[in-house]
């Protein structure tokens, strides 16, 4: 009988679990102490992925969970299969803030890289969109968890990055480094070869940004 009561209340938590999950809104401020979690549905993940990008991009682009284990293997299980050469990814787990990406086929090769700590070897501009902002541990390191002893997670607003080639990794040079200015920034990653990736924001950090149809004129 005991065993049958703890069998109950662990399935009635796992229950109310996943459905509380679902209901969370998919674009929406996380409520504060609140992390971004992989329990999700399919549907709801894909609903999350493709608020990222502007419609254009998002209607027929492919979209991919996030891998159990990134630093093995970073593509992840594909939710929709797409035709416009663009990926969609759902929030990355344990991050107090949505952030879901759309990625093109450079960028895609620049995260799956830089994940594993290598060298990405690029030779044409790469693009993603990031319209729900970001938020880090580490802005030097993709694979961090939790920030640093006695630091805080940053924070980017609304934005799109741009991945250049190798060969144009000293024109952002002189471009500041640090995401809390609200402006573009660059962020390097620590391992040697890292190519500078530039975050071009286009809303403060915690605003968003909206599509309208302009009003009809006569």
């Amino acid at each position: 009988m005991r065993w049958g009561w703890v069998l109950t209340m662990a399935l009635f938590a796992l229950t109310g679990q996943s459905s509380t999950s679902d209901s969370q809104s998919v674009s929406d401020p996380l409520p504060r102490g609140t992390l971004t979690t992989s329990q999700h549905s399919d549907e709801w993940k894909i609903r999350n992925a493709l608020s990222a990008a502007p419609a254009i991009i998002a209607e027929h682009a492919t979209v991919m969970d996030w891998p159990s284990d990134p630093k093995e293997d970073a593509h992840g299980r594909v939710l929709r299969q797409g035709n416009n050469g663009w990926t969609c990814m759902p929030d990355e787990p344990g991050k107090p803030q949505h952030n879901p990406m759309c990625v093109d086929e450079t960028m895609m090769k620049w995260i799956v890289a830089s994940i594993a700590g290598k060298k990405p070897s690029i030779d044409r501009v790469g693009l993603s969109y990031m319209l729900l902002g970001e938020v880090g541990a580490d802005i030097g390191d993709l694979t961090a968890s939790k920030p640093p002893a006695g630091k805080d997670w940053y924070y980017s607003g609304p934005h799109v990055m741009l991945v250049l080639p190798d060969s144009c990794a000293a024109a952002v040079s002189h471009v500041n480094r640090d995401p809390s200015t609200n402006g573009p920034y660059v962020r390097g990653l620590r391992y040697k070869g890292s190519t500078p990736l530039l975050v071009l924001p286009v809303a403060k950090a915690g605003e968003r940004v909206e599509a309208k149809q302009p009003p009809a004129t006569h």
